[in-house]
C-alpha cells in the first residue's frame, strides 16, 4: 500500500517566514544585495572596481554552492561530497584541474565533514574554511567572492586567499539585526524605501488557507529574522493583521541552533521592535525572540492535551528548515524549493523564476552532464516528507488532500534537471 501524506495527520503545523510564507522578488533583491556588497568591499578593502562592477551574470548564481575560502574556489557537490563542478574565482575548472586540486576522488576533507554532520562546520575553525550559500540572501555571494578572487589573481596568485573574511564582514555590515531600526547597513534602508520592489503580496487564498488551518491545528511561525524586520516583512506580505494567522511566533530563532540547543525565550515589546526579558513560561498569542524547540514543544503538549503531538515544519532553507528539525528534533518537514517552478503559464509563479532555470552549474537538483544528484537532493530525500515549489501549491488543495511522498528509491535523474525526485502523482499535482 502506497504511503500517503496529509496535513490533517498533524496537530501542529509551522512555517518559516522569508521565502516560505513571505515571497521576495528574487531579481531585484539579488541585484540590490550584490550592489551593496561590492560597494562595501571596494570602499573598505580596495577590491577591483573593474572586476566587481561588471554587469551581474545571473547565470552564475545558484543556491547551494560552497566556498572553499582558502583556495578561492566555488564548488557544487553531490550527497557523498564528490565535487561535481568547480570554479576558481569565476573561471570554471576542467575535470583535470579539479582532480589536480582535490585528488582523483574529487573530494575535500571539509565537505566530507559537512556531509556527515554539517554542525561541525557551522562554527569554529572549520567555518573559516567553508561557507554553504543556502538561500536567496546568499546567492550573490558566489559571484562577489569569485570576482574578488579574479581581481586578486590579476595582481598575483597567492597560495592561500583571504577574500572570505572581508566578504563576511560585508555580510555582517548588511544583515546585522541592529541595522533595521538604526536604518544602517544599506540593505534595510533600500528594502524599507521601496518595499513593493522587493516583496510579493501573499495571495488571499493562501491567507484564507492559513485561517482554515488554524481552526483545527496549532499554527506557528519560526523565523531567523529579528522581530522588527520580521514584522515589516510579514506586514508587507500578509498584511497588518498577520499575527492573527498564527498561535505563536518566534523570531531571531538562530536556526539550526533552535532545534539543537536550549537557548531561553525572550519577550518582545508591544511595538515589535526589540527583545526584552527572559520568559520561562511561554504562552500562545505572543511573539517571542530566540528560544528552543523543546520548550515550544512542551507548549504544544499543553495546548493540544496530547503527550506526543505530531508536528510539521515547512521552510526553504534545507539545512535550517528541513535537515535540522528532522534530524535533531524528530519533526516532519517539507522543503520549499522555488527552483521547481517551470510552468510559465502559472500566474502564481514568482515573476523572477527565470533566474532559477538551469544555468552554468546545471540545475539545483542535479548535474545533467555528470548524471548525478546534488547534495541538496539527497538531504531533501533523506529528511523531508515533500518537496514543493511554493506554499501556494499546498494552499490550492483541500486540507485533507492525500499527497504521495517521495522516498529514496524514487530519486531519478531527469534529463533537464527539474522535478528529479518527485513521483508522477505529485508531479501532476504540482503542475
Amino acid at each position: 500500500m502506497t504511503e500517503t501524506f496529509r496535513l490533517t495527520d498533524y496537530d501542529c503545523i509551522g512555517f518559516d517566514l522569508d521565502n516560505t510564507i513571505c515571497e521576495y522578488r528574487i531579481g531585484p533583491m539579488v541585484q540590490m544585495i550584490y550592489d551593496v556588497l561590492i560597494d562595501y568591499l571596494i570602499k573598505n578593502y580596495n577590491y577591483s572596481d573593474k572586476h566587481l562592477r561588471q554587469p551581474i551574470d545571473f547565470d552564475f548564481f545558484q543556491r547551494g554552492l560552497f566556498l572553499d575560502a582558502e583556495k578561492g574556489n566555488i564548488l557544487k557537490i553531490n550527497g557523498n561530497g564528490k565535487i561535481l563542478r568547480a570554479t576558481h574565482g569565476t573561471k570554471f575548472m576542467s575535470d583535470e584541474e579539479i582532480v589536480s586540486v582535490y585528488g582523483p576522488n574529487r573530494t575535500w576533507a571539509v565537505t566530507d565533514v559537512f556531509v556527515q554532520n554539517f554542525l561541525e562546520t557551522w562554527n569554529g575553525p572549520m567555518s573559516e574554511k567553508i561557507r554553504p550559500l543556502l538561500d536567496f540572501f546568499d546567492i550573490p555571494v558566489s559571484l562577489v567572492f569569485g570576482r574578488c578572487v579574479d581581481g586578486v589573481d590579476n595582481l598575483s596568485r597567492p597560495e592561500t586567499y583571504s577574500v572570505w573574511p572581508d566578504v563576511l564582514k560585508g555580510l555582517i555590515y548588511m544583515y546585522s539585526r541592529e541595522n533595521f531600526s538604526a536604518n544602517t547597513g544599506d540593505y534595510f534602508p533600500y528594502l524599507k524605501s521601496t518595499p513593493s520592489l522587493y516583496y510579493n503580496k501573499c495571495p488571499d487564498y493562501v491567507i484564507n488557507w492559513l485561517k482554515e488551518l488554524k481552526q483545527t491545528k496549532k499554527v506557528f511561525l519560526i523565523s531567523g529574522s529579528h522581530v522588527d524586520y520580521a514584522n515589516f516583512t510579514a506586514t508587507q506580505s500578509l498584511g497588518e493583521n498577520w499575527k492573527e494567522l498564527f498561535d505563536v511566533a518566534v523570531f531571531y530563532s538562530r536556526k539550526p541552533g533552535f532545534f539543537t540547543s536550549d537557548r531561553p525565550f525572550y519577550s518582545t515589546d508591544s511595538q515589535m521592535l526589540n527583545e526584552c526579558d527572559v520568559v520561562d513560561n511561554i504562552q500562545f498569542n505572543n511573539i517571542y525572540s530566540q528560544g528552543n524547540w523543546n520548550q515550544l514543544y512542551d507548549l504544544f503538549k499543553k495546548e493540544t492535551g496530547k503527550s506526543n503531538p505530531k508536528c510539521l515544519y515547512i521552510g526553504d532553507n534545507i539545512l535550517q528548515d528541513v535537515v535540522a528539525p528532522a534530524k535533531f528534533s524528530s519533526i516532519d518537514t517539507i522543503a520549499v524549493v522555488e527552483e521547481m517552478k517551470l510552468d510559465s503559464n502559472d500566474n502564481d509563479n514568482n515573476p523572477d523564476n527565470n533566474m532559477l532555470r538551469t544555468n552554468k552549474w546545471s540545475s539545483y537538483f542535479v548535474d545533467g552532464e555528470k548524471r548525478d544528484t546534488s547534495i541538496w537532493t539527497s538531504f531533501i530525500a533523506n529528511h523531508g516528507k515533500l518537496c514543493i515549489p511554493s506554499v501556494k501549491q499546498l494552499a490550492k488543495k483541500p486540507i485533507n488532500f492525500e499527497f504521495t511522498p517521495f522516498t529514496k528509491n524514487k530519486i531519478s535523474i531527469n534529463g533537464n534537471g527539474f522535478f528529479p525526485f518527485i513521483p508522477n502523482s505529485l508531479y501532476k499535482i504540482l503542475k
